[in-house]
């Protein structure tokens, strides 16, 4: 069908957006392969010389990797870093292996924005899937902590291979990364804006700085306190907190001088305070204590605890 042809059919015009928009989307992704010719997940070179895709889709993370990219060329990517908690791997790649995309603000999306993810096949083809946003909202925290600007709920799930792939507007920005592991029922897409931050994190230190204090907490209505504060109902042994002087039974209601509401607050108050002694205020016995703590850097294996 001719353009003219086109341009006269509103259906026509539309189909061709899409097929024209995912194949420039599709200029930056990768196929990440896995057993018998299928496609384990996509990554997008997100930056120059920079690819970005999805954790949870290796059980142990590769240190090299070889990606498929356009016309089935075989390019070698190395580790940067990882991040599960918001469910990212960054790969360094050769800057010229593919050009990278243009990223953009998610705020933009609203329930019902139509996007597209976009990936790549084993054999090196385009593939991609369009719908819609089921729900797009404030700052969420995924189930293992990790801090998301902005909560976008696709309206399905996403096709095998589709985890990792660049999430586009009907402009062609680039909005975010797709993953299905941070619901059970939805694709998910992570903002570019988290991208950009874990990104930054990875290449410049390795890992994402997240505050550990070593205790499990349960929100509690607080007498004198408007907002509350944590019920500790267990400590990590030699953690940060058991460290202080904390006990099971404390609650916890401030923390450099932030309110302690909820293990979301408190993850909130402290991200930039990993490796620095901060004041905790907690009650104990009704009565006001103060303790004097070191935040350090989340372990991975204490997923569950703050």
């Amino acid at each position: 069908m001719t353009n003219a042809t086109a341009s006269g059919n509103p259906l026509a015009a539309f189909s061709e957006a899409l097929s024209s928009l995912a194949a420039t989307v599709g200029a930056s992704t990768f196929c990440i392969p896995g057993r018998h010719g299928r496609a384990l997940a996509t990554a997008v070179a997100w930056r120059p010389g920079i690819a970005v895709t999805v954790a949870h889709v290796f059980r142990r993370t590769p240190a090299a990797l070889s990606f498929i990219g356009p016309e089935g060329a075989v390019v070698e990517a190395t580790l940067a870093g990882i991040d599960s908690s918001t469910d990212l791997a960054v790969f360094r790649i050769a800057e010229a292996a593919a050009p990278a995309v243009t990223a953009g603000d998610a705020a933009t999306l609203q329930a019902g924005s139509l996007v597209i993810a976009v990936g790549r096949s084993s054999g090196g083809d385009v593939t991609a899937s369009h719908g819609i946003v089921n729900r797009s909202a404030g700052p969420w925290e995924t189930w293992l902590g990790g801090q998301l600007d902005r909560l976008i709920r696709l309206d399905g799930g996403l096709y095998e291979g589709l985890s990792g792939a660049p999430v586009a507007d009907a402009l062609g920005t680039v909005v975010g990364i797709a993953t299905s592991a941070l619901s059970r029922s939805y694709g998910m897409v992570v903002p570019a804006s988290t991208v950009n931050r874990v990104v930054d994190a990875l290449l410049t230190k390795g890992h994402v700085s997240r505050a550990f204090l070593g205790i499990g907490a349960q929100p509690v209505d607080v007498p004198g306190e408007e907002q509350g504060g944590l019920l500790i109902t267990g400590l990590v042994p030699g953690g940060p907190a058991q460290a202080a002087g904390m006990l099971v039974g404390d609650i916890l209601v401030r923390v450099d001088g932030q309110p302690a509401s909820s293990l979301q607050a408190l993850r909130q108050a402290l991200a930039d305070k990993v490796g620095e002694a901060v004041k905790a205020t907690v009650h104990r016995g009704g009565v006001p204590t103060e303790l004097t703590l070191t935040v350090a850097q989340w372990p991975t294996e204490k997923r569950h605890h703050c």
